[in-house]
């Protein structure tokens, strides 16, 4: 069961009424992949008549490349593709310090962030990024099978 991409007809004041607006989408990396850019605004995607502005993905990190002291990239894989994870330093001195480039390839990481297009290629501005065990995998997935039905059979 693919989400149905079904360009949103609601107007742009009533996203906010959409509880999958405000809430992190708990969906696949090929359900980001395959979700709609909104026409309305650029920053929101649409899946299933629902918007999507955030994302979080479970996943094994199968690519790291530190490209700056400000900036590191995740390529993160769950199975059903694999998306780009951007992480830039913080200019606040508390949080300068990145703890995101310790990661090895084949960590499971649970990546959550803002997703965006850059270059015609879907990714994830990082808010948060950790390991996770193989059993957080394993729930991410039925989680994410339990929210892809929702979203089929519910329309906003």
């Amino acid at each position: 069961m693919n989400l149905n991409n079904q360009p949103c007809k609601r107007p742009l004041s009533d996203w906010g009424l959409d509880p999958m607006f405000w809430t992190c989408a708990k969906l696949f990396i090929g359900d980001l992949h395959a979700a709609l850019p909104s026409e309305s605004a650029s920053a929101f995607f649409i899946g299933n008549q629902h918007i999507i502005r955030s994302a979080e993905v479970v996943g094994v990190l199968v690519s790291v490349d530190t490209r700056s002291s400000k900036m590191t990239t995740y390529h993160v894989d769950d199975g059903t593709g694999v998306i780009l994870c951007v992480c830039f330093a913080s200019q606040d001195e508390e949080y300068s310090q990145m703890p995101y480039q310790n990661y090895e390839l084949g960590t499971m990481v649970c990546v959550e962030g803002r997703l965006t297009t850059y270059r015609e290629e879907r990714q994830v501005v990082v808010r948060a990024i950790k390991p996770v065990d193989p059993d957080y995998e394993l729930v991410g997935w039925l989680e994410r099978l339990s929210l892809r039905k929702f979203l089929a059979t519910s329309p906003f």
